[in-house]
């Protein structure tokens, strides 16, 4: 079957395709009559109107790209699913990059900006120096994850987060608390959870230690980067983890290893999505405000496309869920 085309909408509704484009489009001067008659022939063709068609008039994509280092990572997962509901509720549809960790990868996406094949772009992807950020900064919102000066981001409150899990910890009468963190090299609020985590550990005079995963390493290798510290003279009562998939896996190699929980080790995750709450609800973390998160970060970059001054920094709060991995049923 033939494809109904604005060519075909024109010559049936006696107009040019200008006109109907304007009708598509809500643009210039249309009478009342001449609109509904476009509209009814719309109906009456069945014509569903070619998006980047129509950008070529409105100077308009209505897409998104989102960057992110990839879907696998359950917050990541569910930061995709509400920034995709939020657009949706203002007309804009979602491209998902998976960078995959790797900046050439990301240079390709930003690159869908200068063709004009996106609208705007929200990153939150880990890679660095990347200059060509600084081109686009009126048309880019960054997720915990410090690009420009000029590029607002919208963040969680991770520092007070990092103290709130070390606090209950030490609360729970853990004195030798292990900091489960990624790479210390990328700018990121996210490293301001381990600063939280050694303010309150120096308050409490305590002595502070780490154990660095890289977030791009697979499961498998970050398994093993925890099963050797269990290889040594292992004596820590608690761990802080900065994301709950590294929580988990410390649960699982501490198990395996014949430890109890929260007998032996107490353990905190950070995130707290529903997915991870789902399937482990024993698990107690630092929720984010994921929704919270991709609106904010929404409604920014839809203000910056219409011209509107925005701040630079929105910081939202955390909360705190216990669970029965320090004690809690």
């Amino acid at each position: 079957m033939k494809r109904v085309t604005i060519h075909d909408v024109a010559k049936k509704a006696g107009v040019s395709v200008t006109t109907v484009s304007r009708v598509l489009n809500n643009r210039g001067y249309i009478s009342e009559d001449m609109k509904e008659n476009v509209l009814k022939t719309i109906k009456e063709l069945n014509y569903i109107p070619n998006e980047m068609a129509r950008s070529f008039f409105s100077n308009e994509s209505k897409f998104i790209a989102l960057i992110i280092p990839t879907t696998e990572n359950p917050f990541f997962g569910e930061l995709t699913f509400y920034i995709e509901k939020a657009l949706a509720k203002h007309g804009y549809h979602l491209f998902i990059c998976n960078s995959l960790n790797d900046p050439e990868n990301e240079k390709k996406y930003l690159r869908l900006l200068n063709e004009k094949r996106v609208d705007g772009i929200i990153v939150g992807s880990h890679n660095v120096n990347i200059f060509e950020y600084k081109n686009y900064e009126n048309q880019i919102v960054s997720i915990e994850r410090k690009l420009t000066k000029n590029i607002p981001i919208v963040q969680s409150d991770d520092y007070n987060g990092g103290k709130l899990a070390t606090r209950e910890l030490i609360n729970q009468g853990c004195h030798n608390i292990l900091c489960i963190i990624g790479d210390k090299t990328i700018e990121t609020p996210a490293n301001d959870r381990s600063i939280g985590y050694v303010d309150e550990i120096r308050k409490n005079k305590l002595k502070p230690n780490f154990l660095e995963i890289p977030f791009q390493e697979k499961f498998d290798k970050k398994y093993r980067i925890i099963k050797e510290i269990f290889e040594k003279d292992f004596t820590y009562d608690g761990v802080f983890a900065a994301d709950d998939v590294n929580a988990k896996l410390f649960m699982n190699v501490a198990k395996d290893r014949g430890f109890s929980i929260p007998s032996d080790i107490k353990i905190i995750g950070f995130d707290g999505t529903q997915s991870m709450r789902a399937l482990v609800p024993e698990l107690s973390t630092v929720v984010q405000p994921i929704e919270k998160l991709a609106n904010e970060s929404v409604n920014i970059l839809l203000k910056l496309l219409k011209g509107k001054k925005v701040k630079l920094e929105s910081v939202l709060p955390v909360e705190l869920y216990l669970s029965e991995t320090t004690n809690h049923k």
